[in-house]
């Protein structure tokens, strides 16, 4: 596992020390692929699930404005509204 995520657009688009910890995280949790809870992932970095959520919708490949996301993340929600975070094979890509 890399210590720092790979950034498809060079050093400019490298994660913030939040972002990285987020990451970090997911990658350390996730490892069988089969997602991590969102209210697990805020109790373990000290924020709102609302703010993983924020985090995690920018480490994807969702397009905000003009720009797509890296692809690092892919967010889930169930039938019953629980958030999931999974680690995309991007992620876990050594630089």
């Amino acid at each position: 596992m890399s210590p720092t995520p790979p950034s498809p657009d060079g050093p400019d688009n490298a994660p913030a020390p939040l972002e990285e910890r987020a990451l970090q995280e997911l990658l350390e949790l996730d490892e069988d692929g089969r997602g991590v809870a969102l209210t697990r992932l805020a109790k373990r970095l000290g924020v709102r699930v609302s703010v993983l959520i924020r985090l995690y919708t920018q480490m994807s490949d969702a397009r905000i404005g003009d720009a797509v996301g890296p692809g690092w993340v892919r967010l889930q929600v169930d039938e019953a509204g629980q958030w999931r975070a999974f680690a995309t094979d991007t992620a876990r890509r050594p630089t």
